[in-house]
């Protein structure tokens, strides 16, 4: 992760330019044009939040509440939706909508709402997407999600007013990200300031090919907690790269199962104008001794464990560690740059860092395993010198000793995997390697590469 203290500048031309015009832009406040209406709300949003089930049902009474838009689908990524919260800003819900360029029809962010509830179906589902939604009859199994308004209909339930809210007063602050965990904010327009992309040089979304995931993840973090930002695959941003700096965001805040979400409007919902941080250090342990003799089968360890006590964990180039997992009741660390299907990969670079007396040692062996191996080389095993490298400090490259070749690394065909753990062969150590040091397991993975690495039975004699 070193080289995230650099700021990555291999964006096209094309992509900074875009970085600039769009990103860097400020804040806009929503614009309002309108036609004057005599309606007047008798109902609070809060009242129909607590009169909504899991299951949906038609409100049948002559109420209405007023409610202020916070979505805006400009920029492709809300689709055929409103998200909108209380007057308050104390209570959110979105209204499921048969047609295109709402923002376009007095829709914006910032535009206060009447709605008309009798009619509309009310739900609070359980699961998929969570909170209070309004829209049409319950559709199919397993959610029911409420179908959508059709593009005549919902114009006799949403009526906008000739009032608006300045998106500096309607946006809600918050210190941290894990602030945002919270259905209090649901549907809410946010934003938290000091965060950064977890991974880097990949877009924000998928290509908008057939059977792709439509959808994509990518991660922010503060540096002490990580939360989801989702981009359609037919957002007119998701083919554009993530920008590498590091500063303020605002998106509206929305939840799927039990996982919260970010939904960008446009990139000017993103400023990371300043320099980006190493957020992702080395995990040193406090128990390094250089020892001649080693047997690690990782049994004393609980799965996900990511810190050990004898060795270093650096997460030299990406967000993702060294960790221990389990199967069949064999354990073992692992790494991969593996993001889903039909996801791009995770680049990442780890480096399982295991102090040595050279001296004294005479050999080295492990055990490697490979689940859908992507191509590439996705193992590689030096020895660094303690003069060299200071534990936790940047592993200055040029000192590393390559002894790859040295072992008997195989990998299966492109998309196989290893039937188990195999030997990989016995290292013997130069009579003139003398001294302190360290061995080095390094995974390399990329976008495309995405390949598991499993190690186990790390044996010096």
């Amino acid at each position: 992760m070193k080289n995230n203290l650099r700021n990555i500048l291999g964006l096209t031309l094309v992509s900074s330019a875009l970085m600039v015009s769009c990103v860097t832009d400020s804040f806009k406040d929503p614009e309002n044009t309108c036609v004057e209406t005599t309606l007047t709300k008798n109902k609070e949003v809060i009242d129909i939040y607590n009169a909504a089930t899991a299951t949906g049902t038609l409100y049948n009474n002559d109420d209405i509440i007023e409610a202020v838009v916070t979505s805006s689908d400009e920029g492709g990524n809300f689709f055929k939706t409103i998200s909108l919260r209380s007057v308050d800003n104390k209570v959110g819900f979105s209204i499921s909508i048969d047609d295109y360029n709402l923002y376009t029809q007095n829709y914006r962010p910032g535009t206060k709402v009447l709605i008309k509830l009798k009619g509309l179906y009310i739900m609070r589902p359980t699961g998929g997407a969570i909170g209070l939604v309004l829209g049409g009859v319950p559709g199919p199994p397993p959610f029911g999600t409420l179908q959508r308004l059709g593009a005549t209909v919902y114009k006799n339930h949403v009526i906008p007013m000739c009032s608006s809210i300045s998106e500096d007063n309607l946006v809600i602050k918050v210190a941290k990200l894990s602030d945002l965990n919270n259905d209090a904010y649901l549907n809410a327009l946010v934003e938290v300031d000091n965060v950064q992309f977890e991974n880097e040089g990949v877009p924000f979304g998928n290509n908008p090919i057939p059977d792709s995931n439509p959808d994509m993840n990518q991660n922010i973090t503060d540096g002490f907690s990580s939360l989801v930002t989702r981009t359609s695959k037919f957002s007119n941003f998701a083919g554009t790269v993530l920008p590498s700096g590091r500063g303020k965001l605002r998106a509206v805040l929305t939840k799927f199962n039990s996982t919260y979400q970010l939904v960008f409007r446009t990139l000017r919902d993103i400023q990371l104008d300043k320099p980006r941080v190493d957020l992702f250090v080395p995990k040193v342990g406090n128990s390094l001794v250089y020892s001649a003799t080693l047997n690690e089968p990782f049994t004393s360890f609980n799965d996900n464990t990511n810190t050990f006590p004898k060795y270093i964990n650096d997460a030299d180039y990406g967000p993702r560690y060294w960790s221990v997992k389990s199967n069949a009741g064999n354990k073992y660390i692992e790494m991969t740059s593996f993001a889903g299907r039909n996801i791009p990969g995770i680049p990442a670079k780890g480096l399982f860092i295991v102090p040595v007396d050279f001296t004294s040692a005479n050999t080295l062996s492990f055990k490697k395993q490979v689940a859908f191996y992507r191509g590439g080389t996705p193992l590689k095993v030096y020895y660094i010198k303690a003069t060299d490298y200071t534990a936790g400090a940047v592993v200055d490259r040029t000192k590393l000793v390559d002894i790859t070749t040295s072992f008997n690394i195989t990998y299966p065909a492109e998309g196989a995997s290893d039937s188990g753990f195999g030997s990989v062969g016995t290292y013997s150590l130069p009579a003139a390697l003398t001294g302190n040091g360290f061995f080095v397991f390094e995974y390399n993975g990329t976008t495309t590469q995405t390949s598991t690495l499993q190690i186990d039975d790390i044996v010096i004699n």
